[in-house]
């Protein structure tokens, strides 16, 4: 029997029906995936336009528009901008879409080039490449300046590269300036210390260097880094490999920084800065025994006469006899003195260096002392020593005693040798070590020839660590033997006023750092080797 008309368009509608729906659910259930596969996108951002043109004469704009190719952010934009000469209100800068918008507020100079340096602040959205040092530059005359000014900027004592520092060029040439008033041009520096001062007109300039703490562009905080030249600079051409050291003013005032009672009777005084001229005076029945010398240079220590009863006690801080401050400190009285014995430690290892002597430190200071009860044997055989206490912490002792390579000493303190103030007593020593042998060591003969007739410091490091100080005058050989493997560094410190140490300088008194060298290069020490460096000196920068 044939099928109806009727009966096959509905068949018809139905399938259709059914068809549609599996196609729309199967369209539901698709999971979108991204596509994969090519290379990441590594291009920087491309400026597209820039209205008015870059390198504008006769400007009298209020907005610059800058288009890019692609969308980008502004990161860390107030650290990065560096605007040149400086506007008395920062631009604004803006972004829409593709476009950055660059909004003046301040009324511009005459006549001036101006230079809006964006360092590494605009990047892509999408990757975060960076368009390094996009500057924008400008002059309301009618020509562009167009002289540099560049160099590096180090830290006058480590020679260090530094990061941040404003360099700033002044066209008025007082002393007090850089304290007055702000720049007329302005560039940062970057993490190798590298500068570029950019469009600067043909002058004489101030140049001062500045490690800005409170964000102002003024030298006006005694903390702040510095770095200038004593004399003006003539700025006529453009110039490079400029160096300026940067220092901090000793200007700090002393104060305590930290006081303490670690233990019975011993008071410690820490302070922001060398204390040469501090002293510690009780204000209570409390007194002072003996006072501490150390080879902390900003710490002061006294031990307090006992019986020590009050659990606190008031100490005033003098310098040169004035009194500066007045500390409380909690105590450790006799009720809570539970010490026993006089701790003794040495610098006794099993393969004990050569060039050394066997050192005791006390963890009081001594009242007595029997030295005929401390024996020392080499290889079984008593030897006579000399018992020195330290110039540098009088409770360090040495006995002094030249060692032989290869050989096998036995160190012997009785119980009850050693008394200190509070009269304990130490326990029984008793140590064993074998000392190296001369060829685990190299030995460096320096010789240095100066173009200057200054006293100078010279010292030697391993990694960072001083291994020896000495002082010279003009051509010296200095002989360092006794030394480790490794790679040494040698720094040489002139000393212009001849105090056996490093100065810094000072601005208003036109007072430069003292200059501190390093010599080129490492130098390789090897076991059962003997090096030679000549070191010419022929240019202090």
């Amino acid at each position: 029997m044939k099928e109806s008309f009727k009966n096959r368009i509905i068949k018809l509608r139905f399938i259709h029906i059914i068809t549609t729906a599996i196609i729309l659910l199967i369209a539901a259930c698709a999971q979108r995936v991204p596509l994969s596969g090519g290379s990441k996108d590594v291009a920087a951002p491309i400026v597209k336009k820039e209205t008015p043109v870059n390198q504008s004469t006769n400007f009298i704009e209020k907005t610059i528009e800058v288009q890019f190719d692609e969308f980008v952010k502004l990161d860390n934009l107030q650290s990065q901008l560096i605007v040149s000469p400086l506007m008395d209100e920062e631009p604004q800068v803006v972004l829409r879409g593709k476009k950055m918008m660059i909004k003046i507020a301040s009324e511009l100079k005459p006549n001036t080039t101006y230079s809006i340096n964006f360092g590494d602040a605009i990047k892509d959205i999408t990757e975060g490449n960076i368009y390094p040092n996009y500057k924008y530059v400008f002059s309301t005359g009618v020509f562009i300046d167009s002289l540099s000014y560049s160099g590096v900027v180090v830290n006058s004592f480590s020679l260090q590269a530094q990061n941040g520092f404003f360099v700033m060029l002044y066209d008025e040439l007082e002393d007090s300036i850089p304290l007055t008033q702000r720049p007329r041009y302005i560039t940062k520096t970057n993490k190798e210390g590298a500068f570029t001062i950019t469009n600067i007109a043909q002058g004489t300039y101030k140049l001062f260097a500045l490690k800005d703490v409170n964000s102002n562009y003024l030298f006006d905080l005694p903390n702040e880094e510095i770095g200038f030249y004593s004399e003006s600079i003539q700025i006529d051409s453009s110039s490079t490999n400029h160096l300026i050291n940067i220092f901090t003013e000793d200007k700090e005032l002393q104060y305590v920084s930290s006081s303490s009672n670690p233990k019975y009777g011993k008071i410690e005084v820490e302070m922001n800065r060398e204390a040469d001229n501090i002293s510690i005076k009780p204000l209570g029945d409390e007194k002072i025994l003996l006072e501490e010398i150390n080879d902390n240079k900003n710490q002061r220590v006294v031990w307090l006469q006992h019986p020590i009863a009050e659990k606190e006690s008031s100490f005033v801080i003098y310098e040169n006899s004035n009194p500066i401050d007045t500390l409380k400190v909690d105590l450790i009285t006799d009720n809570d003195f539970n010490d026993s014995v006089l701790v003794v430690t040495t610098n006794v290892k099993p393969n004990f260096e050569l060039n050394q002597f066997i050192q005791l430190t006390f963890d009081n200071p001594l009242k007595k002392k029997e030295l005929s009860k401390i024996k020392l044997l080499e290889d079984s055989n008593q030897v006579t020593f000399k018992f020195l206490q330290d110039s540098l912490n009088s409770r360090m002792y040495y006995l002094q005693y030249p060692l032989k390579e290869k050989t096998n000493y036995d160190l012997y303190i009785e119980p009850g040798v050693f008394e200190g103030i509070y009269g304990l007593k130490n326990d029984t020593i008793h140590q064993t070590f074998r000392t190296k042998r001369l060829s685990d060591y190299g030995n460096l003969v320096l010789k240095i020839q100066p173009n200057f007739i200054d006293n100078y410091i010279v010292q030697l490091f391993l990694k960072d660590n001083l291994i020896k100080e000495e002082y010279g005058l003009g051509n010296a050989s200095f002989t360092y033997n006794y030394l480790l493997p490794g790679e040494y560094k040698v720094k040489l410190m002139i000393d212009n006023n001849r105090n056996k140490k490093w100065d810094t300088g000072n601005y208003m008194e036109g007072l430069q750092p003292e200059k501190v060298l390093f010599y080129e290069g490492v130098i390789t020490i090897q076991e059962n080797w003997d090096n030679a460096i000549d070191w010419k000196i022929e240019d202090l920068h």
